[in-house]
């Protein structure tokens, strides 16, 4: 097994994203992908590739060692240039002659620097004569600040592109990005209208595309923007009378998160209707015919039709199923 075979089972085995990596170790995620994909000339030179390549495996809870030397089969180290050998005659030379030239140039800048002290020091600080136009000291250009991108997209899966640039598949999570004031956002996913729209770039943004159906509009909504308040529930008519209790979810897939696990759910079609890392104690319903895939198989328990929920595999185990 190669070291990319070895990155992207350990991390999907974590139900880890190379988005989720990247932030951690501060490492691009398209570098991440090259490490996997041993596509070695995607990546800067060998010096900073060989540092990405040891942090990614400890990130990971893996030997570097082992990866580093199958790096270092694909991309040895290039042989050091060997000195050049003097040849010719082995006889020595005088060196007055060079003791001579030493001292003459010695002499030369002594006399030099003695005529600089003599000027007058205040001829490098004199003003300037009336009228003529100073030029203030050139200012440094301000060292570009970064943001934070974060995509999410209804139905997940989609794939997300910036001034045409892509960078992954939702969920996008905290992107690196520098700031800038305008920059195209596009999403797309197969069977849904494409979203083309042009955000603000001069802070960290957090946005979720609704992607409507062919011949439907698609929507951007900013996660961050303030709500307005929503309208309190009637009263009841009368004192006393009871609250009516929730409806029962219809769904007859239940799924429970006991833990992280990465979980992706797709339908029949193979349409992606989830894909993430929800948090513990989150509960989502689906149609029967779904396809669950789990990083973790011992945090996601299914309960089919009111049945007692049951975990779908071991901890740490991969698994998917169809329910």
């Amino acid at each position: 097994m190669g070291f990319g075979s070895a990155l992207k089972q350990a991390r999907e085995a974590q139900g880890r994203t190379t988005q989720d990596v990247a932030l951690h170790t501060k490492i691009r995620s398209d570098y991440l992908q090259a490490l996997e994909d041993e596509q070695l000339h995607r990546l800067p030179e060998r010096t900073f590739a060989r540092s990405y390549l040891q942090r990614y495996a400890r990130e990971l809870g893996l030997d570097p060692a082992p990866l580093l030397a199958e790096f270092d089969r694909h991309l040895p180290l290039p042989p050091a240039p060997t000195a050049p050998t003097l040849r010719g005659s082995r006889r020595r030379r005088p060196v007055w002659p060079l003791v001579g030239a030493g001292l003459a140039v010695a002499l030369l800048g002594g006399a030099l620097a003695w005529r600089a002290l003599q000027a007058p020091a205040a001829t490098a600080e004199a003003p300037a004569p009336p009228g003529a136009v100073t030029t203030p000291p050139a200012t440094p250009d301000p060292v570009p600040a970064t943001v934070r991108l974060t995509v999410s997209s209804v139905p997940a899966g989609a794939r997300v592109y910036l001034d045409n640039r892509y960078l992954g598949t939702t969920p996008v999570r905290a992107f690196p990005l520098q700031s800038r004031a305008r920059a195209q956002l596009r999403v797309e996913l197969t069977g849904r209208t494409p979203l083309k729209e042009a955000v603000a770039l001069g802070r960290s943004r957090n946005l979720r595309a609704t992607l409507g159906p062919a011949g439907q509009s698609s929507v951007l909504t900013d996660l961050n923007a303030p709500r307005k308040p929503q309208a309190s529930a009637p009263k009841p008519s009368s004192p006393g009378s009871p609250t009516p209790a929730p409806a029962p979810s219809t769904s007859p897939v239940k799924v429970t998160f006991s833990g992280p696990s990465w979980t992706r759910v797709t339908d029949a079609q193979g349409r992606v209707l989830f894909e993430g890392i929800p948090a513990a104690g989150t509960v989502k319903g689906f149609a029967t015919g779904v396809t669950i895939r789990a990083g973790n198989a011992a945090a996601v328990l299914v309960s089919v039709d009111g049945a007692a929920s049951a975990p779908l595999g071991q901890a740490g185990q991969v698994v998917t199923r169809t329910f």
